[in-house]
């Protein structure tokens, strides 16, 4: 009696034909039942039966890691962040917020944190702590903005020295930005 999908208590099997082993479980009555929704893998050699997880739970930020972020409001002292993807993970199917302090953007006095990042940026910061909101820092010159866009017209800004220049309507504008900003400048 092999099935593709079993849900949790569900019977797979008996012990005398498989014993359980990851997902899987002896009810105490002769029954191998399934603590997880996915598909039972019956390995025949040595009569063991499993069950791998159909939905996995997602990854959660954890501290230290570094995430993308885009900047959805920006006040003097906070900026909040959606989080869409931790580096070396992926994208998330789920975004998290995340908070910027205005201490955490560098070692130096920052008066505002409109001077450092504004509203759709793309920024790629580091957790603090464990649970959400989390919080962020864009300390060090690997964190900050990677992707800008012009405040007047949307486009994309480059980067030209050290300032992003709009090529279309030629306004500069300061932020903090990251050691590997996606947009550079030919000039």
């Amino acid at each position: 009696m092999k099935k593709d999908l079993v849900v949790p208590g569900e019977e797979i099997c008996i012990v005398e034909e498989f014993l359980p082993v990851n997902g899987a479980y002896d009810d105490g009555n002769g029954n191998v039942r399934s603590a997880y929704i996915g598909a039972p893998e019956y390995d025949v050699n040595n009569h063991l039966v499993s069950v791998k997880k159909l939905i996995e739970r997602p990854r959660l930020p954890t501290v230290d890691d570094n995430v993308l972020a885009l900047v959805i409001d920006v006040k003097d002292n906070v900026g909040t962040c959606k989080i869409f993807e931790i580096e070396g993970y992926g994208r998330l199917n789920v975004l998290f917020t995340g908070k910027l302090h205005v201490t955490q953007v560098s070692t130096m006095y920052i008066k505002s944190l409109y001077d450092v990042i504004r509203n759709g940026d793309i920024i790629r910061a580091r957790v603090l702590n464990h649970n959400p909101p989390y919080l962020l820092s864009i300390k060090g010159r690997e964190y900050g903005v990677i992707r800008a866009l012009c405040s007047q017209c949307l486009s994309p800004l480059l980067l030209k020295g050290f300032t992003l220049y709009c090529p279309r309507c030629r306004r500069e504008e300061k932020r903090k930005v990251a050691f590997k900003y996606y947009i550079k400048g030919r000039y």
